[in-house]
């Protein structure tokens, strides 16, 4: 019993520490969006897209403020998000947009205002935000408003999270021409842009790996060297050609996007017949290629 009772103390705390992680990661990416507004967005009139865009459009046209724009313009989405999606990335979710809607109003006395033209402001916004953004998404959650109705919208329509907050920024972009001028819209719509790039950039990594697969009559001599000279593990995989019913040994491995020519040489020098095609990846992890 005190064995089971320790393996279940350590599970817990394991857990523990891995929920305390991802709230701190949520917190400041969260906080780094709050910065963002306020450093490069509120000052100098421009905008963002989905709930803020809307809060922020409010507090220009009527004073209201911004984070309680943010906050009541929320509430029935993430009510809505309850009923629909799982309820961990709600309540991680709900924690993101509670440090947003904290860190807005107080970190505003403290937050120097820049004197630089609209195209910086809008490149740096969607640096911050983009950035904010990235890390909040890559502990599994969001900043809530359209995040939460694309996720919603995909699981009921099938229409992707990307294509619903696109039709969602727009929603937001164009009554703004009503209220403001094109310009401020443009420059919105650069730092949603850059914003969105920043984002993938945090959820992918700088390293942008590829997927390599050959097909050769060679397969064992090509790997032993793919193996043995640029320290890459490499995976057998079954195939057999349509055409000539030949069974072969296709050759899978991961390496990064600066060993490509590498491997075509090695390739070209063993086998000048072999079939080669490069795939694009999104995280790779194991032994092998990280350890």
């Amino acid at each position: 019993m005190e064995r089971k009772t320790r393996v279940k103390l350590g599970r817990l705390r394991k857990a523990s520490t891995k929920t305390t992680m991802q709230l701190t990661g949520i917190a400041i990416g969260a906080a780094l969006i709050a910065i963002s507004i306020n450093t490069f967005v509120i000052p100098y009139g421009l905008l963002s897209g989905g709930v803020s865009g809307l809060a922020l459009i409010i507090n220009y046209t009527s004073g209201f403020p911004a984070y309680l724009g943010i906050l009541l313009l929320n509430i029935p989405i993430f009510l809505w998000g309850f009923k629909e999606l799982d309820r961990r990335l709600i309540v991680f979710s709900a924690a993101g947009t509670a440090v947003l809607i904290l860190v807005l109003p107080l970190s505003r006395p403290y937050i120097p205002v820049y004197d630089m033209d609209l195209f910086l402001a809008s490149l740096f916004s969607g640096i911050i935000n983009g950035l904010g953004s990235g890390i909040v998404f890559r502990y599994g959650a969001s900043c809530g408003g359209t995040d939460i109705i694309s996720m919603i919208v995909k699981k009921k329509k099938n229409i992707s999270v990307g294509a619903t907050s696109f039709y969602c920024n727009t929603a937001v972009l164009l009554p703004s021409l009503y209220f403001f001028d094109l310009k401020i819209a443009m420059y919105t719509a650069i730092s949603m842009w850059v914003g969105g790039k920043v984002t993938d950039t945090v959820l992918q990594g700088f390293n942008h790996n590829k997927s390599v697969m050959i097909i050769s009559d060679k397969s064992p001599e090509i790997a032993s060297r793919i193996m043995n000279e640029m320290r890459r593990g490499v995976t057998y995989l079954e195939g057999q050609g349509a055409y000539s019913g030949q069974s072969k040994l296709v050759i899978s491995c991961v390496i990064s996007n600066y060993e490509i020519p590498r491997i075509n040489e090695i390739v070209n020098s063993i086998d000048k017949k072999a079939f080669i095609f490069v795939t694009g990846t999104v995280e790779v992890t194991g032994r092998g290629f990280t350890w």
